[in-house]
């Protein structure tokens, strides 16, 4: 029976992640557009896609600490990891080499776990 509960939370956290990424995608394709339009200064723009992953894994570890009951705050922070590692996981196989350097490397784990965990904590 424990079993079965173990493959229910990670079901949930598939479940955030990919809330998660349609998230982005609609946010990124909305900056996008921006982009086309306004050609807005690329340091706004860094921040804005920075907010993208925050508020992506804010809400993904709602549904994720909401899904899971007890330890909100985990199991946010888990989304937010794993969202980080697929980010980097797909933005590596773009074009073969990861230009972020280590700083907004570093940024951007810290605010997608953070984020997540945040959800997590905030989830009802």
């Amino acid at each position: 029976m424990e079993v079965l509960r173990g493959r229910g939370k990670a079901l949930q956290l598939l479940k955030g992640l990919v809330l998660s990424g349609v998230v982005t995608a609609v946010v990124l394709f909305l900056l996008a557009f921006i982009m086309l339009k306004f050609q807005p200064l690329a340091e706004k723009m860094e921040i804005c896609i920075l907010f993208t992953y925050v508020f992506a894994c804010l809400l993904g570890g709602m549904y994720c600490g909401h899904k899971a009951g007890s330890k909100k705050f985990l199991w946010g922070l888990l989304l937010g990891c794993v969202y980080f590692a697929l980010l980097l996981l797909i933005s590596g196989m773009g074009d073969h080499s990861l230009q972020c350097g280590l700083l907004q490397g570093i940024t951007a784990f810290v605010l997608c776990a953070c984020g997540g965990m945040l959800g997590g904590m905030l989830a009802k």
